[in-house]
């Protein structure tokens, strides 16, 4: 009798720790949503302060008018997540990243694209970045201004888009191209690439010298090989010049009025 007694005690007193735990729980709930409930209404935590970071090209105007962020609302009542879609939205936005800090203030950080060559189109000029993204189109083209590819054949664009086009593979040519040269210092020598014909991808220096390419292969050769050319070439004060790279381990350099006749 004396054991059933105890035992009895004892699930009594478990029973009682249970229930105390519990509504420790319950009171600390309680308590949590009463705390966000009261920085969710409390002025406290108002927006008074936007901090931009990383643009150059959009305007800060731009971006917050995107995230639609209005001074003195509450900074929980906010999505980071819905704000940082908004602001990819604009084409020359790659990458957004939204944050709190409290108590007023939400930081904005973006990654920016860059303009990367010019494609003509209809009496347009389709301006696109290193991944064939559409950035804008103007009805106005800058000589020097960026690397003009030409010959492109349009399925369609939009701008923020990736362009389609019929010549798919001469254009990703043309960007591994550029990306070589870009590890050199021919990239600021360009001043267009033809592709016209896939098999045979022509560029022109801001001199007016051809370079005949072929279909492009190895890229980061030819643009090597290229670099060491020009610089040679121009050493001599030599531009009225086509040079010749369409044949894999042969490069010659011919006079223009020589290769044209």
């Amino acid at each position: 009798m004396a054991a059933e007694e105890k035992s009895y005690i004892e699930k009594r007193k478990k029973a009682r720790k249970i229930k105390t735990r519990i509504s420790s729980i319950l009171f600390a709930l309680v308590f949590i949503f009463w705390g966000i409930y009261y920085l969710l209404q409390s002025d406290l935590m108002n927006l008074n302060n936007i901090v931009l970071e990383g643009n150059e090209q959009v305007e800060s105007e731009e971006i917050i008018n995107l995230s639609n962020l209005v001074i003195n609302r509450n900074i929980f009542k906010y999505n980071l997540k819905e704000i940082e879609k908004d602001i990819i939205s604009h084409p020359y936005i790659k990458e957004s990243k939204v944050q709190r800090k409290l108590p007023r203030t939400i930081t904005i950080e973006v990654k920016e694209r860059q303009e990367y060559a010019i494609i003509p189109y209809m009496g347009s000029y389709i301006y696109i970045d290193e991944e064939n993204i559409v950035l804008k189109a103007s009805d106005s083209y800058i000589a020097n201004d960026h690397i003009l590819i030409t010959g492109v054949e349009f399925k369609s664009f939009k701008v923020g888009e990736k362009i389609e086009t019929t010549n798919d593979k001469g254009l990703k040519v043309v960007m591994d191209l550029l990306k070589a040269a870009k590890m050199t210092s021919i990239f600021e020598m360009i001043s267009e690439i033809n592709i016209t014909e896939e098999n045979n991808i022509r560029l022109i220096t801001l001199d007016g010298v051809d370079v005949l390419l072929g279909e492009g292969k190895n890229p980061a050769y030819l643009m090597v090989a290229l670099d060491e050319i020009l610089v040679n070439l121009y050493t001599k004060n030599i531009r009225n010049v086509v040079i010749d790279m369409r044949y894999e381990g042969h490069i010659s350099v011919k006079d223009r009025n020589t290769w044209e006749d």
